[in-house]
């Protein structure tokens, strides 16, 4: 009786360290999860219709437009103003995502008032790809006019709403320091869980199971 007594003590122990590991593991994986979550997407649209513009958190934008069975997508810095700026061109098949290695584009930029200004556009070694130079700008908003001449036919491809402003260098910098103090935080947090996760198995794994004394005296 006393053994039977002493090993439904020891069952039920067992099952309640279990059942306490298994919620503390579950919790941790739960935070990791949702650090990863937030540091890595950053607030980003997954979706399956992506917008026309967007600008992902390093700063580069992206224009991506349909142009008859053409995909275009123009890619640079954030441009500003009254110096020259570098972006990138490319030209695929939209259905198959094949690059256009015989389309001939040439890049206009027309201003608020109506002036309309000439990049250069040359092609790179990888077909479908071109090297696009903006002349110097003033601040403000433009519209940008991709011209794709293929097959004997021409497609323009537009993108209005195209941002030249002086970047503001200390908010960039506040939302750095934010960050890196998140990251911390959470790494010290991670630490301490691991840590009282650590004790707690050692715990489970030495330590007798409570009441043995108990039934033994």
């Amino acid at each position: 009786m006393r053994l039977n007594y002493m090993k439904t003590i020891k069952t039920v122990n067992f099952k309640l360290r279990s059942v306490a590991t298994a919620l503390l593991l579950s919790f941790v994986l739960g935070l990791f999860g949702n650090a990863a979550q937030v540091l890595a997407h950053g607030g980003e649209d997954h979706g399956e219709a992506k917008p026309k513009t967007e600008t992902t958190d390093k700063g580069t934008v992206l224009h991506t437009t349909r142009v008859g069975d053409l995909e275009v997508m123009l890619k640079h810095e954030r441009l500003t103003p009254d110096a020259g700026n570098a972006a990138r061109l490319f030209v695929t098949r939209f259905e198959t995502n094949e690059a256009m290695s015989d389309v001939a584009p040439a890049i206009e930029i027309e201003s608020a008032n109506g002036a309309v200004t000439q990049a250069t556009v040359e092609k790179t070694g990888t077909p479908g790809s071109f090297t696009v130079k903006i002349p110097p700008l003033t601040e403000g908003t433009y519209l940008m006019r991709a011209k794709l001449t293929h097959g004997g036919e021409t497609d323009t491809a537009t993108f209005s709403g195209v941002e030249i402003a002086r970047q503001e260098v200390a908010i960039e910098t506040g939302s750095s320091w934010t960050q890196t103090g998140l990251i911390a935080v959470l790494f010290i947090i991670a630490l301490a869980l691991f840590g009282g996760l650590a004790y707690f198995a050692v715990r489970v794994f030495n330590n007798k199971p409570l009441g043995e004394e108990t039934v033994s005296a």
